[in-house]
């Protein structure tokens, strides 16, 4: 009786099986294309205790279509419909991991739209795996890297810093993108913060030596707020500031690069240049 009540669960399994070999063979045999899957809302009502391997289904197709494509194929033309699928798959059956890892490794540096469709997927990722630590790295990375917008990611990696087991990078990073955008004196709490509760002597000297690094740079913040107040503008560039405001301006070596936002003073790496997403990279 049991067997029998299971006998469609394995006609499908087999019609999958026998549709998966097909559709690879067609993807040998012609043109490579992919088809964006119907929306959630039409899945959630056709599949009902089925969504899963609905949603396994659809991740295969799109991961039989990656394996086909040519190496310098355009990923801009198919990227969006990728993100589409990607983001019905996730929200269709939420548990499944593996499209996450996908998405951040095919979309984020295609454009900037992407790489924010991409964090809208890692989004439901940190909802349903609150205490994974890759998802809320991954979406940092994408606010800094790709989207320009470093408080936020400060904000994703501050949050982080509370899970268990999160690393003290997690709390450094927090501190350093507060810093490049501008928010300096939190950033300097951040770490005095951090001194504080690690035992760990090597990450107290580093912030320690953070710290002192912002300072400097508080110091050249204060010099632009007098130089607004005395002339009525902010300067067009930090060299205005010498030697009337501040003697001369800071320099850390290979740590830091101060930035000038008007009108906040901030720090970055050096060497963490802006990306450009719209460049075409290798298939990874």
């Amino acid at each position: 009786m049991r067997a029998i009540r299971q006998l469609p669960l394995l006609v499908l399994m087999a019609a999958y099986g026998l549709a998966f070999l097909a559709q690879e063979k067609l993807f040998l045999d012609r043109p490579v294309s992919l088809q964006p899957v119907p929306t959630t809302a039409f899945l959630r009502a056709t599949t009902g205790y089925l969504r899963q391997l609905t949603s396994e289904i659809a991740f295969v197709q799109s991961a039989v279509f990656l394996g086909s494509a040519k190496l310098d194929a355009d990923r801009s033309a198919y990227a969006p419909v990728l993100a589409h699928n990607y983001k019905q798959i996730t929200a269709l059956y939420p548990q499944f991991i593996d499209p996450y890892y996908f998405a951040q490794g095919y979309l984020p540096h295609v454009s900037l739209e992407l790489a924010q469709a991409t964090n809208e997927i890692l989004t439901t990722a940190r909802e349903v795996h609150p205490t994974d630590l890759i998802f809320p790295f991954f979406q940092g990375f994408n606010l800094f890297r790709y989207l320009d917008k470093p408080l936020e990611a400060a904000e994703v990696f501050s949050q982080a810093s509370l899970l268990p087991e999160a690393p003290p990078m997690f709390g450094r990073l927090a501190a350093i993108l507060a810093a490049q955008g501008g928010q300096l004196q939190a950033a300097i709490i951040s770490l005095q913060v951090m001194v504080k509760t690690t035992d760990n002597e090597v990450v107290k000297k580093r912030c320690n030596d953070e710290i002192s690094m912002f300072r400097e740079a508080l110091r050249v913040q204060k010099a632009v707020n007098d130089f607004a107040a005395t002339h009525q503008r902010y300067p067009g560039s930090l060299d205005e500031l010498v030697p009337t405001f501040i003697p001369a301006l800071p320099t850390f070596g290979h740590a830091f690069e101060l930035t000038w936002n008007p009108p906040n003073v901030g720090l970055k790496r050096p060497h963490l240049a802006k990306a450009k997403p719209s460049a075409p990279l290798p298939r990874p």
